[in-house]
């Protein structure tokens, strides 16, 4: 499982990390059930209320031959968070969109947040 850190530290808008809520956060997991899927080592360029962007590495198990015996993949990529929607009193980023500028075709990934 990838080791994901949180930094609150500052930004009004924050992001909901499965349940824990924290502004520029330096890691954030994708897939809340097994965490198999996440980013890591974020650092934030731009931090505002209608959007936040940053670069860090994309981290994910192939789960072969199962996500026991799987190995995790890291890729370098491009975050842009978007869509603060109000959640329990506090807006929160809902979307993540990454970029993975080292292939060819600049693959693109939205992943909701929450």
């Amino acid at each position: 499982m990838p080791a994901v850190a949180q930094a609150a530290t500052g930004g009004k808008v924050k992001v909901s990390n499965c349940g824990e809520v924290s502004a520029k956060p330096t890691g954030i997991i994708l897939a809340c059930a097994d965490a198999n899927t996440a980013l890591e080592t974020l650092k934030w360029t731009t931090w505002n209320a209608n959007t936040a962007k940053g670069t860090g590495v994309y981290s994910y198990n192939d789960c072969e031959p199962t996500c026991v015996a799987g190995l995790f993949h890291r890729y370098q990529v491009k975050v842009t968070l978007a869509n603060p929607k109000t959640v329990k009193g506090t807006k929160v980023f809902t979307k993540a969109q990454v970029t993975f500028p080292g292939v060819t075709d600049q693959t693109t990934k939205t992943f909701n947040l929450g």
